[in-house]
């Protein structure tokens, strides 16, 4: 029998120390007496008093020899050899998405793909290698070719379940970039594959599935919105809430508003649909609300389905806060009309000639936008920008010139500002030849890389140069033109320190820091505190990438003791800028109102929250899927060559079973037995007393 650790073999050379013990008899000292006459009965004893005695029969003496030989095989690590079922080196897959928190296994998808996972390393050859890779919103190396097994199930054991989607494909391209760098090499996935996004991409080794899962039953949360009535008193919430199961059910509804239960429902869901709940009338200075989604019947405590993590949704309610708006040029309709529809927001005008950098209001408070048309002062004040067809080079970017019939060059589908903007039939006539600044991005591009619209951070401040003047184009009698302009406007006004839409889990958010501090501090669903500060002095943002747990996250600015109060763009005496608004918008949400209907200024520094939700129905949806659509992705076993020859490689060491575990029960057992006949009398009297008072009971009862 081979052994791992032969040298513990050494151990047998307790055997006859084991056996010493029993020849050696005890010494004595001699002492005088004056008779022996009392010791008579203990002359057999005294005889015995040799330095030596014969060795006597005895099981304890069996026993505890047994006992020495066993604990040093068990210290030698003994084994037997046998076929390994695995390749030479490992890649393990594990999924972490949502879907594999689903108890229709117990205690989870993701507990059993672990036992699955290490058992089936139990095949791996002798001197085998094994990565681990965590399959989460994007792949992360856990273990890289290890050889310690002890290692590698601990990396295993602690991996944990994501709160949002998985991305299978992404971990499977770099198993392949693992596997391809080893002659004999294998990808184990253990999955549910109820896949969000299904992967594609080949993988350079043979790919094995360990599949976890077997039921599909769940209810999610797949949409949360709330919407101001028009009369602007009250609010209302929109839910939708999808059964992904293939029978029918009925769900209760709970609606929270800053922890306080404002609204129950009960919602019957059909089969494989949809359903959509509106609650109104919902006070507008609730500023959180949490939708739950929880049994029918509150007797019953169990859990309703079997995924727990899309039961629950919040949604963060901004505070209203008019904008102020101020617009320096002669005058454009098109502009100020479109302008006056935006919500929330005050507009002014003033003309060129008139603008001053104390040009405030009389309340005195800041500008959040001030826009130049065809018109670019000395100085640039403190505050967003958004500079119309710029005569002169300045700190927002060089003009070299003019264009004349510009065209628009390919647009990005995915820029924001463009988002439902159809500038296909836009001509413009006339416009400022631009280049686009380091600090900025181009969203609508020109000839000759001269772009027509950019927008970006300039200085801490959101800015952008739109090169032409609306009405030098036909893009106002167009829709598109009050869309780029909500868009472009909501960029520049919308630098709050948190987003205010739900984000998704795992993905990075831009936290703007306010003038007067110095960082923020986020803190998590689960009370832990992140501290960010930027990265460079005088930095604008950080961005805050731990947002793994759904929930509510709590953005505190950071201080800084020795800041003094920055003086507002607009503070110090000068024109006052009257109200602009075009006569047919009054009345609208977006007019502007008079400097007493004006609220309170918001406190930049005071904390601000966003939400986490998951609001994912394909990953909501947990029926396993498909295994051996996984395993297709890889190739066979003749089709992966050695890197160095370029032949099948079929030939691999054996594994190796130790036999720790029968031996540690011999063991025991051994010791078991050794105990009870070292105390045989002690249990002899107490089976007696047992027995004795069993029979006594028995005839009392009789």
């Amino acid at each position: 029998m081979p052994f791992t650790t032969p040298l513990a073999l050494l151990g047998l050379l307790f055997i006859p120390a084991v056996i010493a013990m029993y020849l050696l008899k005890l010494r004595r000292d001699e002492a005088v007496v004056p008779s022996t006459l009392l010791w008579t009965r203990l002359v057999a004893d005294v005889e015995a008093n040799a330095p030596w005695q014969k060795l006597k029969r005895s099981l304890l003496l069996l026993l505890q020899l047994l006992l020495v030989v066993i604990l040093a095989l068990l210290a030698a690590r003994p084994f037997v050899e046998r076929p390994a079922g695995l390749a030479r080196d490992i890649v393990l897959v594990l999924d972490t998405s949502a879907s594999m928190a689903a108890t229709d296994v117990v205690p989870d998808r993701l507990t059993a793909a672990k036992v699955a996972a290490t058992e089936a390393l139990k095949d791996l050859p002798t001197g085998g290698k094994v990565s681990v890779i965590a399959a989460g919103r994007s792949a992360r190396i856990v273990v890289n070719e290890s050889t310690d097994l002890s290692r590698v199930r601990q990396a295993i054991d602690d991996v944990a379940v994501s709160q949002g989607s998985g991305d299978l494909g992404d971990a499977l391209e770099l198993a392949s970039k693992l596997a391809a760098r080893s002659g004999d090499a294998q990808v184990l996935v253990a999955t549910d594959a109820a896949l969000a996004t299904d992967p594609t991409g080949r993988v350079a080794a043979r790919v094995k599935v360990l599949p976890v899962g077997r039921d599909r039953k769940n209810q999610a949360i797949v949409a949360l919105a709330v919407k101001t009535s028009p009369s602007a008193v009250s609010r209302s919430v929109f839910v939708s809430v999808a059964n992904v199961d293939l029978e029918r059910t009925t769900r209760r509804l709970e609606l929270w508003g800053d922890g306080s239960l404002l609204e129950v429902r009960d919602v019957p869901l059909e089969a494989q649909a949809r359903a959509n709940v509106i609650v109104d009338d919902i006070d507008r200075n609730v500023r959180t609300l949490e939708v739950r989604l929880v049994g029918s019947d509150p007797a019953v405590v169990t859990a309703p389905d079997q995924l727990a993590v899309d039961d629950r949704a919040w949604a963060v309610i901004p505070p209203d806060r008019t904008r102020l708006i101020l617009v320096v040029g002669e005058g454009d309709p098109y502009l100020e009309t479109a302008l006056s529809y935006l919500p929330n927001v005050e507009l002014f005008g003033v003309a060129p000639n008139e603008y001053g950098p104390k040009t405030q209001r009389q309340d005195g408070r800041p500008w959040d936008l001030v826009i130049f048309e065809g018109f670019l002062p000395a100085t640039l004040p403190r505050s967003p920008i958004l500079a119309i067809a710029p005569p002169r080079t300045s700190d927002l970017g060089q003009v070299a010139g003019r264009l004349t019939n510009p065209g628009i060059g390919s647009l990005d589908p995915d820029e924001p500002v463009l988002r439902f903007v159809d500038l296909s039939t836009t001509h413009i006539a006339e416009a400022s030849r631009l280049t686009t600044p380091d600090w900025a991005r181009t969203i609508i591009p020109g000839p000759r890389g001269a772009p027509l619209l950019y927008a970006g951070t300039r200085d801490g401040l959101p800015s952008a140069v739109l090169a032409f003047e609306p009405r030098r184009s036909d893009l106002p009698l167009q829709v598109a033109f009050p869309i780029l302009l909500a868009n472009l406007t909501g960029e520049l006004l919308g630098s709050t320190t948190a987003p205010s839409e739900a984000v998704e889990p795992g993905t990075p958010v831009e936290l703007a820091i306010p003038t007067g501090a110095i960082g923020v501090t986020v803190t998590g669903p689960d009370g832990s505190i992140t501290e960010l500060v930027p990265g460079t002095s005088g930095g604008s943002a950080v961005s805050f990438a731990a947002t793994d747990l759904i929930g509510v996250y709590t953005v505190t600015p950071l201080v800084d003791p020795d800041a003094s109060p920055a003086p507002s763009a607009s503070a110090g005496t000068g024109s006052s800028p009257s109200p602009r608004a075009n006569p047919s918008a009054a009345g609208s949400p977006g007019a502007s109102a008079g400097a007493g209907a004006s609220p309170p200024p918001e406190d930049p520094l005071a904390p601000v929250q966003f939400a986490v939700d998951l609001f994912d129905v394909d990953e909501s949806t947990i029926a396993p899927g498909s295994a051996a659509a996984i395993e297709a992705l890889g190739v066979t076993a003749a089709a992966s060559p050695d890197p160095g020859t370029g032949a099948a490689t079929t030939e691999r060491p054996t594994t190796r079973d130790e036999l720790w575990v029968p031996i540690v029960l011999l063991v025991l057992t051994f010791l078991c037995v050794e105990w009870a006949l070292y105390h045989r009398d002690g249990l002899t009297r107490l089976k007696r007393s047992l027995t004795t008072r069993l029979r006594r009971d028995a005839g009392g009862a009789a």
